[in-house]
């Protein structure tokens, strides 16, 4: 074991004893951008050479970057992400954490919001079977086009894949 993903005191109180932690963690450089649901929240670490090893230096970590189911989708300087399972979709600062936007309002999409990125667009599949074609704009939450797929009920979680310009 090389390192872990400790707190600014060197605790490892972010995802141990986590009901589940569930997304990938995001390699960018020598940064490791990891987050988790159930409350737990995200953060950037930087890895260094330290002798012959290496180890973690803490940059930040922020309860509200939480995302329980869906992943972190990181393009650019932000990051793309779920509020736990809030279906209320957001864009930060991967390197300070600080959030752009929060989707609000009424919205079709509900629950927990699965992300994956393609031809310059956000897809989001949310829960309740509505996924959501979005600008992948740092700036606001903006739908380009949604449906619901046909014949799906609640508690869909799987990841949207698109291969060949088709999801």
């Amino acid at each position: 074991l090389l390192w872990r993903f400790r707190d600014k005191e060197g605790e490892e109180v972010y995802f141990a004893k986590n009901t589940a932690n569930i997304p990938n963690p995001v390699v960018l450089g020598d940064y490791i951008f990891a987050g988790a649901g159930y409350g737990r929240g995200a953060g950037l670490l930087k890895l260094v050479a330290s002798g012959s090893g290496v180890k973690e230096e803490w940059v930040y970590f922020e309860q509200n970057l939480n995302s329980r189911h869906g992943g972190y989708v990181v393009l650019g300087d932000y990051v793309y992400a779920d509020r736990d399972d809030s279906g209320r979709p957001f864009c930060a600062k991967w390197r300070t954490g600080e959030i752009k936007w929060k989707r609000d309002g009424n919205y079709q999409g509900r629950g927990s919001v699965s992300i994956t990125y393609a031809d310059d667009r956000l897809y989001m599949h949310y829960d309740n079977g509505y996924v959501a074609l979005v600008e992948a704009n740092p700036t606001m939450y903006k739908e380009r086009g949604i449906f619901k797929i046909p014949n799906s009920t609640s508690q869909s979680w799987a990841h949207p894949v698109v291969v060949g310009g088709k999801l």
